[in-house]
This record gives structure tokens, sequence and C-alpha cells, in this order.
């Protein structure tokens, strides 16, 4: 005998309880409330047509009930802050400032060069062309003459970054990705990945996990004030981007790298 607080062998608790398979349905979407004194066996009792018809609507109810909540899509202006995930960021963007430096075994000015689109920005209405590199390399040192941004930038959900690149002459080149701890922006990783340019452009589609941890990061940040962090690269917390010819593997004298299309990728 089954019972839902009514007179036994009376009522709605009566009908469907005569089927041990209802009874499992019913204690679940009751949360325990539907008991019995006894067990009979299943196939014992004789089932009425009406708690078979009920079985299917009561099991999707029961989905229903116990289903997980969706999180709604996010919002794509939620995603890309700073520039569309599929848009390259255009030169002369102000987040990304024309540097100079004159002294050093490495002196470099960056410009911008409205002729050197590379291949297919060329008919992309306000693309600007390329960034713009001149450099002379007196002696291989650890230094950078690059393209870059130190504008906290947030890619949430990218997996990789993509530029265009081509030089006057053979050069090493070398990306650098800085990104803090969401928790303590003074916890910061930097992270690199190093490549050859050639007179010819190509693309260049670099993701994240190919990207390795700069050893020469933790006294860097060390001497800036700065926390080595906890080696995670976090696409929604940039700090800083480099992009540019690498100091340490390129032949002594004077050239020219082009940069430009550069943008995130999902």
């Amino acid at each position: 005998m089954w019972h839902l607080g009514l007179e036994p062998r009376r009522g709605l608790g009566y009908v469907l309880g005569r089927s041990d398979l209802l009874y499992v349905i019913l204690s679940v979407i009751s949360g325990g409330l539907v008991r019995r004194p006894s067990l009979p066996s299943f196939f014992s009792l004789p089932l009425s047509p009406l708690p078979l018809l009920l079985v299917p609507l009561l099991w999707l109810l029961a989905l229903a009930l116990h289903a997980p909540a969706v999180a709604a899509p996010p919002q794509e202006s939620d995603l890309a802050p700073v520039a569309a995930h599929n848009a390259a960021v255009a030169p002369g963007d102000p987040a990304w400032p024309l540097a100079r430096r004159d002294s050093g075994p490495l002196a470099f000015a960056v410009s911008l060069d409205a002729q050197a689109a590379p291949p297919g920005q060329a008919a992309v209405q306000n693309s600007g062309g390329a960034f713009r590199i001149d450099f002379t390399l007196a002696a291989q040192a650890e230094d950078c003459a690059c393209i870059g941004t130190s504008v906290r930038q947030s890619h949430y959900r990218s997996r990789g970054i993509e530029f265009a690149v081509r030089a006057s002459r053979p050069v090493a080149a070398v990306l650098y990705i800085t990104t803090s701890n969401p928790d303590g922006r003074k916890s910061q990783d930097r992270f690199f990945g190093t490549f050859h340019v050639g007179t010819q452009w190509k693309v260049l589609h670099l993701p994240f996990r190919h990207l390795a941890a700069d050893p020469a990061w933790p006294a860097e940040a060390r001497r800036a004030g700065l926390d080595p962090g906890d080696l995670v690269l976090r696409p929604d917390s940039v700090e800083a981007i480099r992009i540019g010819v690498d100091g340490r593997r390129t032949e002594p004298g004077a050239g020219t790298l082009w940069v430009g299309a550069v943008r995130f990728f999902r």
C-alpha cells in the first residue's frame, strides 16, 4: 500500500502507487515525501493504463527539474573590449605607440608605412599599412627592436596571436606577451616565441600553447618591483605585447622589419 498523506486505498496516491518505477519517479520529484509502509513486488501487481501513460511525462518532468542551469553566452563586448578578435590592429592605434631609441647596441625607430600593407590587407579600408622598424645592431645584445603596447587588454577565449612580417634582410625575431594574475596584478609572467623572417611577407599563426616562459623574466620582474607569477598565460589579462627584432640572434648591421595585421584569434 502506498500513500501521499491520503486515506489507505484512496486517492491518487493509491492509483499511482501500484508501480515500483512510479514510486522511484515520485520519490525523486517530491524530494522523498512519498513513502510506503511495505514494498510489494513490481511484477506481482497489476498495472492500470493511466500510470503507464504518465511514466514518460513524469520522467521528462524529473529531468527538467534536475537539469543544470545553462549560463548565458558571453557578449561580444565582454570578449574583446579593446579590439574585435577578427580585426587587425591598425598602425596608428594610440595603444601601440611609435617607439624610438637612438643609443645602445640596438638603435631603432618605429614608423608607419602605408605602402607596405601585408597580402590580403591592401583591400581593407583603413588598414593603415604596416609598422616599420628601422634598426641598427652594433653587436648582439639582450635587447629587442620592437613594436608593442603596454595597455592592459582582455582577449578572453583567444587561443593565440597572428601577424604578418617581412624584412629587408633575414633577421631573427621575437614575440613577448606579459600577463598578470587577476587576483593581484603585481604578479606577472612573460612568455615568448622566436621565429625567422625573410624578405617575403609571411603570416605567423602562433597558438599560446607554443609559447614558453621567459627564463630571464624573474630577475627583470624583481628589478621592476613585480613578483614572478605562477607561469600561467592568461589571455584575459594581457599587460604587454612586444614583436620585433631579436638582438640576441640577429647578425649585426642595419635593416628594416615590417609587422602588420596583428590580431588575436580564437
